[in-house]
Protein backbone atom coordinates (compact mmCIF):
# COMPACT_ATOMS: atom_id res chain seq x y z
CA UNK A 1 0.00 0.00 0.00
CA UNK A 2 2.72 2.44 1.00
CA UNK A 3 4.70 1.45 -2.10
CA UNK A 4 1.76 2.31 -4.38
CA UNK A 5 1.24 5.64 -2.66
CA UNK A 6 4.93 6.42 -3.08
CA UNK A 7 4.77 5.61 -6.78
CA UNK A 8 1.69 7.81 -7.23
CA UNK A 9 3.36 10.71 -5.41
CA UNK A 10 6.52 10.27 -7.50
CA UNK A 11 4.46 10.22 -10.73
CA UNK A 12 2.52 13.37 -9.71
CA UNK A 13 5.78 15.13 -8.81
CA UNK A 14 7.26 14.17 -12.19
CA UNK A 15 4.19 15.55 -13.99
CA UNK A 16 4.43 18.86 -12.07
CA UNK A 17 8.14 19.16 -12.86
CA UNK A 18 7.44 18.27 -16.48
CA UNK A 19 4.77 20.97 -16.80
CA UNK A 20 7.04 23.55 -15.17
CA UNK A 21 9.85 22.54 -17.52
CA UNK A 22 7.57 22.86 -20.53
CA UNK A 23 6.40 26.31 -19.46
CA UNK A 24 9.96 27.55 -19.10
CA UNK A 25 11.00 25.91 -22.37
CA UNK A 26 8.18 27.44 -24.42
CA UNK A 27 8.61 30.90 -22.86
CA UNK A 28 12.35 30.75 -23.45
CA UNK A 29 11.86 29.94 -27.13
CA UNK A 30 9.16 32.57 -27.58
CA UNK A 31 11.33 35.23 -25.91
CA UNK A 32 14.25 34.47 -28.21
CA UNK A 33 12.02 34.42 -31.28
CA UNK A 34 10.65 37.86 -30.37
CA UNK A 35 14.25 39.01 -29.97
CA UNK A 36 14.90 38.10 -33.60
CA UNK A 37 16.83 34.91 -32.89
CA UNK A 38 16.31 31.58 -34.64
CA UNK A 39 15.27 28.30 -33.01
CA UNK A 40 17.07 25.10 -34.08
CA UNK A 41 14.96 22.08 -33.17
CA UNK A 42 17.86 19.68 -32.62
CA UNK A 43 19.77 22.18 -30.46
CA UNK A 44 16.69 22.89 -28.34
CA UNK A 45 16.15 19.18 -27.79
CA UNK A 46 19.75 18.77 -26.56
CA UNK A 47 19.55 21.87 -24.36
CA UNK A 48 16.31 20.84 -22.61
CA UNK A 49 17.00 17.08 -22.72
CA UNK A 50 13.77 16.21 -24.54
CA UNK A 51 12.95 14.71 -27.90
CA UNK A 52 12.73 16.68 -31.12
CA UNK A 53 9.03 15.77 -31.37
CA UNK A 54 8.48 17.55 -28.04
CA UNK A 55 10.20 20.68 -29.38
CA UNK A 56 8.06 20.44 -32.53
CA UNK A 57 4.90 20.40 -30.37
CA UNK A 58 6.20 23.47 -28.52
CA UNK A 59 6.78 25.25 -31.83
CA UNK A 60 3.28 24.31 -33.01
CA UNK A 61 1.82 25.75 -29.80
CA UNK A 62 3.69 29.01 -30.35
CA UNK A 63 2.39 29.14 -33.93
CA UNK A 64 -1.18 28.55 -32.71
CA UNK A 65 -0.83 31.28 -30.09
CA UNK A 66 0.39 33.77 -32.69
CA UNK A 67 -2.64 33.03 -34.87
CA UNK A 68 -5.18 33.24 -32.04
CA UNK A 69 -3.63 36.41 -30.57
CA UNK A 70 -3.70 37.98 -34.05
CA UNK A 71 -0.16 39.25 -33.69
CA UNK A 72 1.60 40.66 -36.75
CA UNK A 73 3.99 37.70 -36.90
CA UNK A 74 4.07 34.22 -38.33
CA UNK A 75 6.50 31.44 -37.53
CA UNK A 76 8.52 30.33 -40.52
CA UNK A 77 11.18 27.66 -41.08
CA UNK A 78 14.28 29.12 -42.78
CA UNK A 79 15.87 26.18 -44.58
CA UNK A 80 19.14 27.94 -45.36
CA UNK A 81 19.75 28.46 -41.61
CA UNK A 82 17.87 25.37 -40.37
CA UNK A 83 16.01 27.43 -37.80
CA UNK A 84 12.51 28.71 -37.09
CA UNK A 85 12.13 32.49 -37.10
CA UNK A 86 9.38 35.02 -36.52
CA UNK A 87 8.52 37.00 -39.63
CA UNK A 88 6.89 40.40 -39.13
CA UNK A 89 3.94 40.52 -41.51
CA UNK A 90 3.57 44.30 -41.20
CA UNK A 91 7.29 45.08 -41.05
CA UNK A 92 6.75 47.52 -38.16
CA UNK A 93 9.73 46.27 -36.17
CA UNK A 94 13.10 47.97 -36.37
CA UNK A 95 15.96 45.94 -37.79
CA UNK A 96 19.40 45.89 -36.14
CA UNK A 97 20.70 47.99 -39.07
CA UNK A 98 18.02 50.63 -38.47
CA UNK A 99 18.68 50.64 -34.73
CA UNK A 100 22.42 51.07 -35.35
CA UNK A 101 21.72 54.18 -37.45
CA UNK A 102 19.40 55.60 -34.76
CA UNK A 103 21.99 54.94 -32.06
CA UNK A 104 24.72 56.66 -34.08
CA UNK A 105 22.50 59.73 -34.59
CA UNK A 106 21.77 59.87 -30.85
CA UNK A 107 25.45 59.58 -30.00
CA UNK A 108 26.48 62.26 -32.50
CA UNK A 109 23.86 64.63 -31.07
CA UNK A 110 25.49 64.72 -27.60
CA UNK A 111 22.18 66.24 -26.53
CA UNK A 112 21.49 64.17 -23.41
CA UNK A 113 23.36 63.11 -20.30
CA UNK A 114 25.13 59.77 -20.56
CA UNK A 115 22.67 57.99 -18.26
CA UNK A 116 19.69 58.97 -20.46
CA UNK A 117 21.46 57.88 -23.63
CA UNK A 118 22.38 54.59 -21.96
CA UNK A 119 18.76 53.86 -21.02
CA UNK A 120 17.49 54.75 -24.52
CA UNK A 121 20.10 52.54 -26.19
CA UNK A 122 19.26 49.67 -23.83
CA UNK A 123 15.58 49.98 -24.79
CA UNK A 124 16.46 49.98 -28.49
CA UNK A 125 18.75 46.98 -28.08
CA UNK A 126 15.98 45.04 -26.33
CA UNK A 127 14.19 44.81 -29.69
CA UNK A 128 17.00 43.00 -31.52
CA UNK A 129 19.60 40.32 -30.93
CA UNK A 130 22.53 41.87 -29.07
CA UNK A 131 25.29 42.85 -31.47
CA UNK A 132 28.83 43.77 -30.25
CA UNK A 133 28.83 46.63 -32.75
CA UNK A 134 25.77 48.15 -31.06
CA UNK A 135 27.15 47.62 -27.56
CA UNK A 136 30.36 49.44 -28.51
CA UNK A 137 28.37 52.54 -29.51
CA UNK A 138 27.04 52.86 -25.96
CA UNK A 139 30.54 52.74 -24.46
CA UNK A 140 32.02 55.53 -26.61
CA UNK A 141 29.31 58.13 -25.88
CA UNK A 142 30.39 61.32 -24.12
CA UNK A 143 27.97 64.13 -23.29
CA UNK A 144 28.69 67.86 -23.22
CA UNK A 145 29.15 67.86 -19.44
CA UNK A 146 25.46 68.36 -18.84
CA UNK A 147 24.45 67.63 -15.29
CA UNK A 148 20.75 66.81 -15.52
CA UNK A 149 18.27 64.70 -17.44
CA UNK A 150 16.10 66.57 -19.97
CA UNK A 151 13.64 63.79 -20.80
CA UNK A 152 10.90 64.80 -18.34
CA UNK A 153 11.35 68.49 -19.16
CA UNK A 154 11.07 67.90 -22.92
CA UNK A 155 7.99 65.73 -22.42
CA UNK A 156 6.34 68.16 -20.00
CA UNK A 157 6.81 71.23 -22.18
CA UNK A 158 5.79 69.32 -25.32
CA UNK A 159 2.58 68.32 -23.52
CA UNK A 160 1.94 71.94 -22.57
CA UNK A 161 2.35 72.93 -26.24
CA UNK A 162 -0.17 70.31 -27.29
CA UNK A 163 -2.63 71.50 -24.60
CA UNK A 164 -2.01 75.18 -25.50
CA UNK A 165 -1.10 76.03 -21.90
CA UNK A 166 0.96 79.03 -20.79
CA UNK A 167 4.05 78.04 -18.80
CA UNK A 168 6.49 79.65 -16.41
CA UNK A 169 10.18 78.80 -16.52
CA UNK A 170 13.16 79.68 -14.36
CA UNK A 171 15.84 80.40 -16.95
CA UNK A 172 19.53 80.72 -16.16
CA UNK A 173 21.25 83.04 -18.63
CA UNK A 174 24.88 82.42 -19.47
CA UNK A 175 27.16 84.13 -16.98
CA UNK A 176 24.41 84.60 -14.39
CA UNK A 177 24.12 82.86 -11.03
CA UNK A 178 20.42 83.38 -10.37
CA UNK A 179 17.71 82.22 -12.80
CA UNK A 180 15.07 84.63 -14.09
CA UNK A 181 11.36 83.73 -14.04
CA UNK A 182 9.62 84.05 -17.41
CA UNK A 183 6.02 83.56 -18.48
CA UNK A 184 5.76 82.12 -21.99
CA UNK A 185 3.40 80.74 -24.57
CA UNK A 186 5.33 77.61 -25.64
CA UNK A 187 5.32 77.25 -29.43
CA UNK A 188 7.79 74.47 -30.27
CA UNK A 189 10.59 72.23 -29.02
CA UNK A 190 13.37 71.78 -31.56
CA UNK A 191 16.82 70.22 -31.68
CA UNK A 192 19.88 71.70 -33.35
CA UNK A 193 23.65 71.40 -32.94
CA UNK A 194 23.87 69.39 -29.70
CA UNK A 195 21.05 71.19 -27.87
CA UNK A 196 17.29 71.12 -27.44
CA UNK A 197 15.60 74.51 -27.63
CA UNK A 198 12.25 75.84 -26.52
CA UNK A 199 10.73 78.49 -28.77
CA UNK A 200 8.36 80.57 -26.69
CA UNK A 201 6.21 83.61 -27.30
CA UNK A 202 7.47 86.21 -24.84
CA UNK A 203 5.21 89.29 -25.10
CA UNK A 204 4.44 88.53 -28.76
CA UNK A 205 8.12 88.07 -29.62
CA UNK A 206 9.26 84.51 -30.42
CA UNK A 207 12.36 83.82 -28.34
CA UNK A 208 14.68 80.82 -28.24
CA UNK A 209 15.68 79.24 -24.91
CA UNK A 210 18.21 76.46 -24.45
CA UNK A 211 16.41 73.73 -22.54
CA UNK A 212 19.39 72.62 -20.44
CA UNK A 213 19.33 76.13 -18.90
CA UNK A 214 15.71 75.83 -17.77
CA UNK A 215 15.99 75.15 -14.06
CA UNK A 216 12.29 74.62 -13.37
CA UNK A 217 9.08 74.69 -15.37
CA UNK A 218 5.41 74.84 -14.41
CA UNK A 219 2.29 74.57 -16.50
CA UNK A 220 -0.27 77.27 -15.72
CA UNK A 221 -4.08 77.04 -15.87
CA UNK A 222 -4.14 79.60 -18.69
CA UNK A 223 -4.90 78.67 -22.28
CA UNK A 224 -3.57 80.51 -25.31
CA UNK A 225 -4.16 80.48 -29.05
CA UNK A 226 -1.45 80.16 -31.65
CA UNK A 227 -1.15 83.25 -33.86
CA UNK A 228 -3.12 83.01 -37.11
CA UNK A 229 0.19 83.13 -38.97
CA UNK A 230 2.59 81.06 -36.92
CA UNK A 231 5.88 83.00 -36.76
CA UNK A 232 7.84 79.73 -36.88
CA UNK A 233 5.90 78.02 -39.64
CA UNK A 234 7.66 77.83 -42.99
CA UNK A 235 5.22 77.01 -45.77
CA UNK A 236 7.65 77.80 -48.57
CA UNK A 237 11.41 78.01 -48.88
CA UNK A 238 10.98 81.62 -50.01
CA UNK A 239 9.86 82.49 -46.47
CA UNK A 240 13.46 82.00 -45.32
CA UNK A 241 16.16 84.66 -45.54
CA UNK A 242 19.87 83.89 -45.75
CA UNK A 243 21.84 86.12 -43.38
CA UNK A 244 25.55 86.59 -42.78
CA UNK A 245 26.58 88.10 -39.46
CA UNK A 246 29.76 89.35 -37.86
CA UNK A 247 29.71 88.89 -34.09
CA UNK A 248 32.29 90.73 -31.96
CA UNK A 249 31.05 90.02 -28.45
CA UNK A 250 32.23 87.75 -25.66
CA UNK A 251 29.74 84.92 -26.15
CA UNK A 252 29.19 83.69 -29.73
CA UNK A 253 26.83 81.11 -28.29
CA UNK A 254 24.18 83.83 -28.21
CA UNK A 255 23.93 83.52 -32.01
CA UNK A 256 23.14 79.80 -31.71
CA UNK A 257 20.58 80.58 -29.02
CA UNK A 258 18.68 82.90 -31.37
CA UNK A 259 19.38 81.00 -34.62
CA UNK A 260 19.73 77.29 -33.76
CA UNK A 261 20.54 76.39 -37.39
CA UNK A 262 23.38 78.92 -37.70
CA UNK A 263 26.85 77.68 -38.54
CA UNK A 264 30.24 79.29 -37.97
CA UNK A 265 31.93 80.24 -41.25
CA UNK A 266 35.15 81.78 -39.96
CA UNK A 267 36.83 83.07 -36.83
CA UNK A 268 39.56 85.65 -36.39
CA UNK A 269 40.54 86.27 -32.78
CA UNK A 270 37.26 87.40 -31.16
CA UNK A 271 35.37 88.05 -34.39
CA UNK A 272 33.01 85.36 -35.60
CA UNK A 273 31.25 85.17 -38.96
CA UNK A 274 27.99 83.20 -38.97
CA UNK A 275 25.53 82.22 -41.69
CA UNK A 276 21.97 81.03 -41.19
CA UNK A 277 18.61 80.55 -42.87
CA UNK A 278 16.07 82.45 -40.78
CA UNK A 279 12.54 83.76 -40.79
CA UNK A 280 12.39 87.53 -41.11
CA UNK A 281 9.90 87.81 -38.25
CA UNK A 282 11.56 89.71 -35.39
CA UNK A 283 15.10 89.35 -36.81
CA UNK A 284 15.89 93.05 -37.25
CA UNK A 285 14.68 93.90 -33.74
CA UNK A 286 16.85 91.21 -32.20
CA UNK A 287 19.93 92.20 -34.21
CA UNK A 288 19.53 95.83 -33.10
CA UNK A 289 19.22 94.70 -29.49
CA UNK A 290 22.78 93.32 -29.67
CA UNK A 291 24.23 96.81 -30.17
CA UNK A 292 27.80 97.12 -31.39
CA UNK A 293 28.48 93.41 -30.85
CA UNK A 294 26.57 92.49 -34.02
CA UNK A 295 27.02 93.59 -37.65
CA UNK A 296 24.86 92.40 -40.54
CA UNK A 297 26.95 91.65 -43.61
CA UNK A 298 24.20 90.16 -45.78
CA UNK A 299 21.62 90.60 -47.15
CA UNK A 300 22.32 94.15 -48.25
CA UNK A 301 18.64 95.10 -47.89
CA UNK A 302 18.60 94.15 -44.21
CA UNK A 303 21.94 95.86 -43.62
CA UNK A 304 20.58 99.10 -45.16
CA UNK A 305 17.41 98.88 -43.05
CA UNK A 306 19.50 98.63 -39.89
CA UNK A 307 21.71 101.54 -40.99
CA UNK A 308 18.61 103.69 -41.51
CA UNK A 309 17.25 102.69 -38.10
CA UNK A 310 20.56 103.46 -36.37
CA UNK A 311 20.76 106.86 -38.09
CA UNK A 312 17.22 107.64 -36.97
CA UNK A 313 18.18 106.67 -33.43
CA UNK A 314 21.15 109.02 -33.60
CA UNK A 315 18.78 111.88 -34.33
CA UNK A 316 16.95 111.04 -31.13
CA UNK A 317 20.17 111.38 -29.12
CA UNK A 318 21.71 114.48 -30.64
CA UNK A 319 23.29 116.91 -28.20
CA UNK A 320 20.88 119.61 -27.11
Amino acid sequence: MYCKLGMIEERVGYMVDSQQGKGYRVLSMFDRLMDGQGINKKQEALTHQVGEKTIQRDIDEIRTYLEKAKLDYHLQYVRSEKVYKLINTKNNRLSKEQILVIVKILIASKALVKSDIGEIIDQLLSHVAVDPLLLNEKVVYEDLHQNKSLLSLIWGISTAIQKRKVITIDYLQEGEAIPTAKILKPLAVIFSTHYFYLIGDNQDIPTVYRMDRIQHFREMAINFEFPSVHPLQVEDANDLTHIRLLYKGRSPEIVYSRFPTAHLVSQNNHEYVFEAEVLEYGVKEWLLSQGADMEVLEPIELREEIIETVQAMQQNYRYI
